[in-house]
């Protein structure tokens, strides 16, 4: 039996590409005759952000993107969401640091929950207007995840895991990224953004071979 293809993602939890990503990476490893190893990173793609923002302001003044525009690229984000069966209301969305929240989720991966947290906290933020950016909000997010809450907070509250948070950003820095998905196969090979689950597999295949 061959050994199983590893595949290291680095994601931000606020990322719409990531959260696309992710959805074509399960499809990905689900038509993937061998076994597929994910380990997942933290990169934070706004560091020092605020806990509150306002998104259209912060687009039109950093980004260039009038209100027309950012309607007509939220538009095509929707479609390509939805063909991957994700839930995607930019008009719900409430950006905020998201340090605290990939903190978590190093949280979660101990507990053995990382997994059905990620999917808890994408939901979240691009479908339900959650607030991902506070301690208390991500507990209740935790908990719902089947987290323990009170171990949840303790982590929060101690920083416990925000150190590797900015590890592994280092990290993905060093290798060149500037944006995420960034994903790495075994060590080799490297795939940059939300690419199509057949690229996915084809890479899989590659990797295994």
């Amino acid at each position: 039996m061959s050994e199983a293809v590893r595949v290291e993602v680095w994601a931000d939890v606020q990322c719409i590409w990531c959260y696309v990503g992710d959805a074509r990476w399960k499809q990905a490893a689900g038509q993937f005759a061998g076994e597929v190893e994910f380990v997942h990173r933290a990169f934070e793609l706004q560091p020092g952000s605020p806990a509150d923002f306002d998104a259209q302001a912060y687009l039109q003044s950093q980004r260039g993107m009038t209100p027309a525009d950012q309607e007509r690229a939220f538009g095509a984000i929707k479609q390509v969401a939805k063909a991957e069966g994700l839930e995607y209301l930019p008009e719900r969305i409430r950006p905020t640091n998201s340090h605290l929240a990939l903190e978590l989720l190093h949280h979660a991966g101990q507990e053995g929950a990382r997994d059905v947290l990620s999917d808890r906290l994408y939901a979240a933020y691009f479908a339900e207007g959650r607030h991902v950016g506070r301690v208390d909000e991500l507990v209740e997010l935790a908990g719902e995840a089947g987290l323990d809450r009170q171990r949840a907070r303790a982590a929060l509250d101690a920083r416990t895991h925000a150190e590797t948070v900015d590890r592994e950003a280092a990290r993905a820095r060093s290798l060149g990224v500037q944006g995420v998905p960034f994903s790495v196969l075994n060590d080799t090979y490297a795939i940059s953004g939300a690419q199509r689950t057949e690229v996915l597999l084809d890479a899989l295949n590659r990797a295994a071979a």
